[in-house]
This record gives structure tokens, C-alpha cells and sequence, in this order.
């Protein structure tokens, strides 16, 4: 038997329900999705991050706190993660150095020069002043030293839908390099 024209129209009327029964529940699965991958490139840029921060804090003077302040913010969330906000407003996670002892503490006070860390680590391999780790963690803007973790604040959220989670600090600890001491060259260094 052949369909008529009303039976054609009847089938383009139910396949038009049904595409706008489905496009919702396949944007939201899209949204969704983009949304995930968002967060999972942002964890990997993050870690990734802290990582190299470490690795270059340990071959940076940690009197040098321009130096320093430079090679955390060139590593920033935004310029690591092509430009993707971590939260809301600007309220991006910058990466902080520490400036480990042997036991993991913080050095009381940083070696004026990457020479005279060397001196203060001959004398005392334990001491207070002797920096012998660096390590780089991912903090929310305004912490102390106690680095509250950064907020992750989702693009597709509103008033229905806000909600967020906190990123681990990401803290990575390398033994501490040559921190700026090139051989050969003596350098100008104050007084302990």
C-alpha cells in the first residue's frame, strides 16, 4: 500500500517531537562534556605547571624575589592554560615557591646569594638557613602560608547549577639545583 500525503505529514510532525524532545538531553550531554574536558586539561596544565616552576625555581637565586616573582607569573594559570579562567571574576591560582631545609620545613631566612647557600650548607647540612628542596604548589589568590586550594568554577553554571571543587595545590618538590651559582664566577655576597 502507498503512504498518502497525510500519512507524510503525520511522520515529518513526529520526527520534529522528537528532535525537540532530544536536542535538550544532547546539549546538555554536550555541555557536559565540554565541560569535563575543561577541568581534566586544567588539572594536567596545573600539575604540569607546578612542575616546571620547581625545576626553575631550583636553578633561580632565592634572594631574587623579582626573579622568582617572574617565573611564577610566567607560569600563571591563565598563561599555562591558554588562556582558560580557573574561577570566577579573574580569580586565577598562582603557583608559590618555598624554600625547603632537609626536613621539609621552610629555610628560616633564604641564603643572601646562591654562594653562600653553599657556605651555609657545608657548615650545617641540617641548619635553618641551608636550602636543600624547592617546591611549587598551585594556592588561591590571597592565601597565606597555609595555600588554600584553588577554586574550579565551571563554565556552564548559574544560579541552577553552581557549583565548583577545589583542585589539590599540586605541590611538587625537587632538590634544590645550583639556585643561580654558575662555577667559576665569584659573586658579589653579603655577610650572613
Amino acid at each position: 500500500m502507498k503512504p498518502t500525503p497525510l500519512d507524510r505529514g503525520a511522520a515529518r510532525g513526529v520526527t520534529t517531537v522528537e528532535f525537540a524532545l532530544t536536542l535538550p538531553i544532547f546539549l546538555l550531554f554536550m555541555l557536559g562534556l565540554l565541560e569535563v574536558a575543561r577541568a581534566m586539561y586544567l588539572w594536567n596544565a596545573l600539575s604540569d605547571a607546578t612542575r616546571g616552576v620547581a625545576r626553575a625555581a631550583a636553578m633561580t637565586n632565592p634572594a631574587d624575589s623579582d626573579a622568582l616573582a617572574a617565573l611564577s607569573a610566567r607560569a600563571s594559570v591563565a598563561a599555562r592554560a591558554a588562556g582558560m579562567s580557573l574561577g570566577a571574576a579573574g580569580l586565577d591560582g598562582k603557583i608559590v615557591i618555598a624554600h625547603l631545609r632537609s626536613n621539609f620545613n621552610p629555610v628560616s631566612a633564604r641564603p643572601a646569594c646562591p654562594s653562600r647557600n653553599i657556605i651555609n650548607c657545608n657548615a650545617n647540612p641540617n641548619g635553618e638557613t641551608c636550602v636543600r628542596f624547592v617546591q611549587a604548589r598551585l594556592c588561591a589568590p590571597g592565601s597565606g602560608p597555609e595555600c588554600t586550594p584553588a577554586y574550579y568554577k565551571p563554565l556552564f553554571s548559574g544560579k541552577l547549577l553552581n557549583w565548583s571543587f577545589a583542585y589539590p595545590t599540586f605541590a611538587t618538590v625537587t632538590p634544590a639545583g645550583s639556585l643561580g651559582h654558575q662555577s667559576g664566577v665569584t659573586e658579589a655576597c653579603p655577610a650572613f
